[in-house]
This record gives structure tokens, sequence and C-alpha cells, in this order.
């Protein structure tokens, strides 16, 4: 009988036992007494410490969640940080200190309005070498169209031939002009690139916050909130 009662407590210091074993234990060492080691501890919260660093996302990433999902939006006052001075009278930013936030924003106007007008001039250089190409195309339909016209029957007459000559000088005019278009447009697009880069530069300066990507370019939700404040179109 006695070994009877005793069953039930021998089956549960074995399954007690089977439990501790599994645990991983440590010593504690003031108490010198077994504790559970802080990896179960973890895993027995369900995180442990293996869900690592989740910051890795780049900061292009980053100003698209602090917009939401599209990271087109316009840029908010928490966006703009100390740029929001750029609401700063036209008073205010003509005589502020240069070393100051108004100061620098003050600059920053000064060369994002040079970089817009170094644009407009890109953007009339373009145009010309659109039209530049435009003619060269025509001329060359022209030269090609007299050219069979005249050895439509095996024999080019002089008349035919003066046509000939007149579309092949018409051609080489014009691709002059194009080759000369291109060259402008090279050199005030190059400027007109080194003028925004100036005025962007200018904005991070007055900044007091990072608003730029990965590669260094300033977010453009940015820059307009920014020329808005200051009205520039």
């Amino acid at each position: 009988m006695r070994s009877t009662h005793r069953l039930p407590f021998l089956l549960s210091a074995g399954i007690a036992g089977l439990m501790l074993a599994a645990l991983p234990l440590g010593l504690d060492s003031s108490t010198l007494s077994p504790v559970v080691s802080q990896a179960w501890a973890g895993a027995e919260n369900g995180h442990g410490n293996g869900h690592g660093n989740a910051n890795g996302h780049d900061k292009q990433a980053e100003h698209a969640d602090s917009q939401g999902a599209d990271s087109d939006d316009d840029a908010d006052a928490s966006d703009l940080g100390a740029l929001n001075a750029a609401h700063a009278s036209d008073t205010a930013l003509a005589h502020a200190n240069p070393n100051s936030r108004v100061g620098k924003i003050a600059a920053y106007k000064e060369a994002e309005l040079a970089a817009k007008a170094a644009a407009a001039d890109a953007a009339t250089a373009d145009q010309a070498v659109a039209d530049a190409q435009t003619a060269v195309d025509t001329d060359q339909a022209n030269l090609d169209k007299v050219t069979a016209e005249a050895n439509a029957d095996g024999m080019v007459t002089t008349d035919e031939q003066n046509a000939i000559n007149a579309a092949q000088d018409q051609l080489d005019a014009d691709t002059a002009t194009l080759t000369q278009a291109q060259s402008d447009a090279a050199t005030v697009d190059a400027a007109a690139q080194k003028a925004q880069d100036d005025a962007d530069a200018a904005l991070v300066n007055a900044s007091n916050k990072d608003i730029t990507d990965d590669d260094g370019n300033v977010f453009s939700s940015v820059r307009d909130a920014v020329n808005n404040l200051l009205g520039i179109d």
C-alpha cells in the first residue's frame, strides 16, 4: 500500500525533473542557486534576441514614411524644420545677417532664382536644337525627293541637277546650324545644372536637418515647399 501511495509523487517528481533538464540553466554567483538563462526567458516572451536591427531602410524611405505612402506629397512643417523661416518678409530677407537662418534662406532664394533663370535659358536652347533638327530632317527628305525625281527617267537634266544642288546646300547649312545649336545647348544645360546644384547646396546649408536622399539630392517636395513660402514660382 505504501508503494502505491508514493507512485503519484514519484511520477510528479520525474516529470518535474524532465522539465528542469530541458531548461538551459545558469548559476547565480551570489546565491549559488540555478537560474533560467536569459535566452530561455526571451524565448518564453515570444521574441528572444533574434530580431536584429530593423533600421536598414534608407533616407528616401524614411522621407516617404514621414509623408505617407506617396513620396511625392507636399512636405509639411515638420519636414522643413528651420526652413519654415522662409515665410519671413522680403524686408527681413533683404536685411538679415548672412550667417543667420533667415540670411541663409535669403541666399538660397537668390541662388534658386538664378537657377530658374538658367533653366529657362536651357529650355530655349534645347528648343533651338529641336527646331534645327526638324529643319535638317525636312531638308534630307527634300533632297531625297528631288534626287529620286531626277533619276526617275535615267537622265538628270540641268534644272534637276540645280534642284539637287540647292537641296544639298540647304541641308548643309541647316546641319551646320544644328551642330552649333547642339554645342550652345550643351554649354547652357551645363550652366543650368550647376546653378541648380548651387541652389540646392544653399538650401542644405540653410536647413537644420537632413533634406537629401542617399545620392545627395535635395527632396523635391522640400524644395517646392520652401519655394512656395518664398513666393518663387
